[in-house]
């Protein structure tokens, strides 16, 4: 889906909203939104079946059945979008997959199984061991040693040679209460960015999410504990309407966990200011999509953390305070949701996973019946 400029466009041709930035890869119908984008009719699927069928057709030596399909699902994250991919595909090669296949691969679609055989998207501050051992085993936000390369974390943004000290900000001295705004900002970060995956061309969808959910860059909201400021984060999400982001409740806190304690081998505090500058520079492009009398609030909160990138460069032993205050609130989250998980199994009969998977499966068996009966 690629954005373009917001002047003199054609209307979203599926509400008719005037400003329509985006473009569906397959169509071309200008889209506002995100919502629209995925509500606009089978084209996105269409898309990727024949992306799909390609990446098979190019397959060498291919694997049968599923192994086969999640190859080529894996290789669609190098083909990108479709102004990059070359040629239509021959319909033929769909006839010449067996029964088997062609179904399983509607199945894939249908459920949204097949995103899942992509390579998982990783932040940049993400590790490659275990965080937490608290509770002798891997919880939902926790992560294992990677099993291949293909979850390699993306790449680090840069930092600017001179950051502006907070003695040239015309602002009184910082409140004692300041720090408290760093977790939720960075909860707002994190969550966002794993709920669009990374994906910076969702404008101005991406920063407004982090203002959604962080209320100290919404407006002037303090925070009198780390656990305070973390916990509003999360109950800002559920009042926003946005789902559980891929991290979950208890991997966006672990994010905050491991971005204020920064990885081996760098500065003390350089992970913290790195998320402030991509933070800024993530408003600053929002900006250029709103209208001017819509700009505020995202000017706003681009300065605030101009201000909070000056203060946390002075202030790395507050920075590690507040890691080790967030890593308690995860150890906590992170044994809420292992003992809702267990009440959900025992009172369902069976692993959540497995539950979920069979639910699908019938409802898609279901569907198949309607169809032929009619």
């Amino acid at each position: 889906m690629a954005a373009a400029g917001v002047e003199e466009q054609p209307p979203c041709g599926l509400c008719g909203a005037a400003a329509a930035p985006y473009t569906c890869p397959r169509c071309n119908r200008r889209l506002c939104s995100l919502g629209c984008y995925r509500g606009h009719g089978g084209c996105a699927e269409a898309f990727y079946q024949e992306q799909v069928l390609q990446a098979l057709e190019t397959e060498r030596d291919p694997p049968p059945g599923r192994d086969r399909l999640t190859s080529a699902f894996r290789r669609l994250r190098q083909l990108g979008e479709a102004e990059d991919a070359a040629g239509l595909v021959d319909h033929d090669l769909w006839k010449g997959l067996s029964p088997a296949e062609r179904a399983g691969f509607q199945r894939l679609l249908s459920s949204g199984e097949a995103a899942t055989l992509l390579p998982a998207w990783r932040p940049w501050w993400w590790r490659q061991r275990r965080l937490v051992e608290e509770l002798g085993k891997p919880q939902a936000g926790e992560e294992e040693e990677a099993e291949d390369d293909e979850a390699a974390a993306s790449p680090l943004p840069l930092l600017p040679a001179v950051i502006t000290p907070l003695s040239s900000f015309r602002a009184p001295p910082p409140s004692p209460l300041l720090p408290f705004q760093l977790p939720n900002v960075l909860f707002g970060y994190a969550f966002a960015l794993s709920l669009h995956s990374g994906d910076e061309t969702l404008l101005p969808e991406l920063p407004a999410a982090i203002l959604d959910v962080s209320a100290a860059l919404r407006g002037r909201r303090a925070f009198a504990s780390t656990a305070e400021a973390l916990h509003a984060a999360r109950y800002d999400v559920s009042v926003a309407g946005y789902p559980q982001c891929p991290l979950g409740d208890a991997g966006t806190v672990l994010a905050v966990v491991q971005i204020l304690e920064g990885k081996e081998g760098r500065t003390d505090g350089e992970d913290v200011a790195v998320a402030l500058l991509h933070l800024e520079r993530l408003f600053r492009k929002g900006e250029r999509h709103l209208p001017k009398e819509e700009r505020r609030q995202f000017g706003n909160a681009r300065r605030k953390c101009r201000y909070l990138l000056a203060w946390s460069r002075e202030a790395p032993e507050t920075l590690a305070a507040l890691a080790e205050e967030s890593r308690v609130v995860h150890a906590r989250v992170a044994q809420e949701a292992a003992a809702l998980r267990e009440e959900v199994e025992r009172g369902c009969g069976g692993p959540w996973r497995e539950l979920i998977s069979n639910r699908v499966n019938e409802r898609l068996g279901e569907r198949q019946l309607i169809q032929e009966l009619n």
